[in-house]
C-alpha cells in the first residue's frame, strides 16, 4: 500500500545509500511504474531531456556489470538497476523530433516548430564536445534526484553509485552508437536486515551552514 501521506522530510531522512539489499524482495510493477515516470517527468533545460535510462533486468548483464563496479553487491542483489547515460552529441534530427513533439502537444503551427528547432540547434551547436557532455550530465543528475526522492516517498530503498567503470558499461550496453556515455547507476529495492548502515544516524551540515539569506 502506497503511503500517500508520508512527509517528504521524514522520507528523505529515512533514506540512505543502501549497501546491502534483500535479494528476495522485489518492487511491485505499479510502484516501479511510478519511479520510471519520475524520471520521465524530471525537469531539464528547455525540456530537451538529453539523456537516457536503462532498466537492466537481464541477470547475466548485471553480473558482467558488477565486475566493472568494484564487485559491489547492490548491482546484482537489488530488485532494480537503472543506468544513467548522457548524450555526447545531439543531432539535428533529435532536435527536430523534439520540436515536432512540442508542437503536437501544445498545438503549435509549423512556423513555431521550425523556430524552436533553430533556437535549440543554435544553442547546442555552441558547445564543445566535452562541455556538451558536462551539460547533459547535469541534466541527468536532476532526474536522479527526482528518482531518489520518489523512491523515499514510497519507502523504497536506493543507492546512487558512481563507483563504476563507465567505459565498460558503455561497451556492455552498446551505448556509443546511441551517442551516450554512462555517468552513474541507481539501484533500487529493500534494505537487508544485515545492512548495518541503516542504523547509522544521518550526517548533514546544519541548515545555517548551507543556506544564506541575502
Amino acid at each position: 500500500m502506497i503511503q500517500e501521506d508520508t512527509n517528504i522530510i521524514e522520507a528523505l531522512d529515512w533514506r540512505y545509500a543502501t549497501k546491502k539489499f534483500d535479494p528476495n524482495r522485489k518492487i511491485s510493477e505499479s510502484e516501479m511504474d511510478i519511479l520510471l515516470n519520475s524520471l520521465r517527468l524530471s525537469p531539464s533545460s528547455m525540456g530537451l531531456q538529453p539523456y537516457a535510462f536503462f532498466q537492466v533486468n537481464d541477470s547475466d548483464k548485471r553480473k558482467k556489470l558488477r565486475e566493472h563496479s568494484f564487485n559491489q553487491s547492490q548491482i546484482t542483489e537489488a530488485s532494480e538497476m537503472i543506468v544513467f547515460a548522457s548524450k555526447t552529441k545531439i543531432t539535428r534530427e533529435e532536435i527536430e523530433r523534439f520540436a515536432q513533439l512540442n508542437a503536437d502537444i501544445r498545438k503549435k503551427n509549423s512556423d513555431s516548430e521550425n523556430r524552436q528547432a533553430q533556437r535549440l540547434s543554435t544553442y547546442v551547436d555552441n558547445f564543445e564536445s566535452e562541455a556538451l557532455f558536462n551539460w547533459t550530465s547535469r541534466q541527468a543528475y536532476i532526474a536522479m534526484g527526482m528518482l531518489l526522492a520518489s523512491a523515499a516517498q514510497l519507502k523504497i530503498d536506493s543507492c546512487p553509485m558512481e563507483g563504476i567503470e563507465g567505459r565498460e558499461y558503455d561497451r556492455i550496453l552498446d551505448l556509443e552508437p546511441l551517442n551516450l556515455r554512462t555517468i552513474s547507476v541507481v539501484t533500487l529495492g529493500y534494505r537487508s536486515k544485515e545492512d548495518s548502515y541503516q542504523w547509522e544516524p544521518k550526517v548533514r551540515k546544519p541548515l545555517n551552514d548551507l543556506i544564506s539569506m541575502i
